[in-house]
């Protein structure tokens, strides 16, 4: 193991910097809620800044020591601190077996960031600074941040045990994790083959679900849904429902199923936190049709009940720069008359799409440890 401290990393969202005085009290304010800390805490926090900054200060004065690890996560687009990431010596292991702890603002939670940066943090720990192994536990209740464990290769051990957490009365039963060099590496090289990049295109990714008569076609803005499916729409034999048709300019073709859906329902279900409804009943209205149906939809990832998928997923791996460019010469074509203010406006919106297929990649991420029905 090499003793090389909190060397400043770099993602494409993010800056992980060893922490500076500027961020003391930040850290802190965002430590004091309770729905950061609450599975997060063992050791005493104050509720006065000059209570507890003396603490702070005495991190401080060992944040440049080559045997601390420990960083700020500083948002690059905001220019803020969102949160915090360690990986400390565990008293009961040796120096090069560590512990890994990390917590964000609430309002910067699911937004991937967290996996952003551990596993940025994990590659300089096992290729830079070459620990043996990371061994931490997480409580049971606390089901987002032991889901986002396995998802960068922390293996569940079949043994567990109670912590005693700073903000609740009952110690919380734990699960125990470990990750290797190997665990992570496997893991973070099957994301790089399987994961939309930014500037690499990829062939669209598939699975077969079931036997069923469906094509579910999914992908961010410019992907190429549209074209992928371009050649089924004069075919008697298929049925094409694109679902941002049922919220706005519904064709004709498309009416009986909306209806049917408002009348499940009283009204629309929200398209993006309802998603299962949508789909769910999409499935029910065609289910006696000998056609093929192909479902368009940059929703899937919404999906929160995956046993719902019938037929095939196939999610369009283009890369983000081809889709935010598209969808800029798209709207040019369909907009001609539009101000560069217009066109300054809309092309920002569009900027969000390199924060969106974040979540897509968490989607196929999911769909790939599927099994395929029996």
């Amino acid at each position: 193991m090499k003793d090389l401290g909190s060397k400043t990393l770099e993602t494409n969202r993010l800056i992980l910097r060893k922490t500076e005085e500027e961020d003391l009290k930040k850290i802190w304010e965002i430590l004091l809620i309770e729905e950061v800390s609450r599975y997060y805490l063992t050791s005493k926090i104050n509720k006065n800044w000059e209570d507890e900054k003396k603490w702070q200060y005495k991190k401080l004065e060992r944040a440049d020591n080559k045997d601390v690890y420990c960083w700020t996560i500083f948002l690059k687009e905001e220019k803020k601190v969102i949160g915090q990431i360690t990986v400390q010596e565990s008293k009961e292991l040796n120096k090069e077996i560590r512990d890994i702890g990390w917590f964000l603002s609430p309002f910067y939670q699911k937004k991937g960031f967290a996996e952003e940066a551990a596993t940025e943090v994990l590659k300089y720990m096992f290729l830079e600074v070459e620990i043996e192994k990371i061994k931490t536990c997480c409580a049971c209740i606390n089901s987002s941040s032991w889901i986002l464990m396995e998802r960068l290769g922390f293996k569940r051990l079949n043994s567990t045990h109670f912590e005693k957490y700073t903000l609740l009365e009952e110690p919380q039963k734990v699960y125990e994790y470990e990750c290797s060099k190997t665990d992570f590496l496997q893991e973070l090289f099957r994301k790089q083959k399987l994961y939309i990049e930014e500037d690499i295109d990829k062939e669209p990714y598939q699975k077969q679900i079931s036997e069923d008569s469906i094509w579910n076609i999914t992908g961010e803005s410019g992907s190429g849904k549209s074209t992928f499916i371009e050649l089924y729409h004069n075919l008697d034999t298929v049925i094409i429902i694109d679902t941002d048709l049922l919220y706005q300019n519904t064709p004709k073709e498309l009416l009986e199923l909306k209806k049917y859906i408002q009348k499940k329902y009283q009204k629309l279900p929200d398209i993006c936190l309802d998603f299962d409804k949508v789909y769910e009943s999409i499935l029910e209205f065609y289910q006696n049709q000998e056609k093929w149906i192909i479902i368009d939809s940059a929703q899937f990832r919404n999906l929160k009940d995956l046993s719902l998928l019938k037929g095939e997923i196939i999610i369009l791996r283009t890369c983000v720069n081809t889709c935010y460019n598209r969808c800029i010469e798209r709207f040019q074509k369909n907009h001609p008359q539009a101000s560069l203010e217009e066109l300054g406006e809309y092309s920002n919106k569009k900027k969000n799409i390199y924060k969106w297929y974040h979540s897509l990649n968490s989607f196929i991420n999911r769909i790939d440890k599927l099994r395929k029905e029996e």
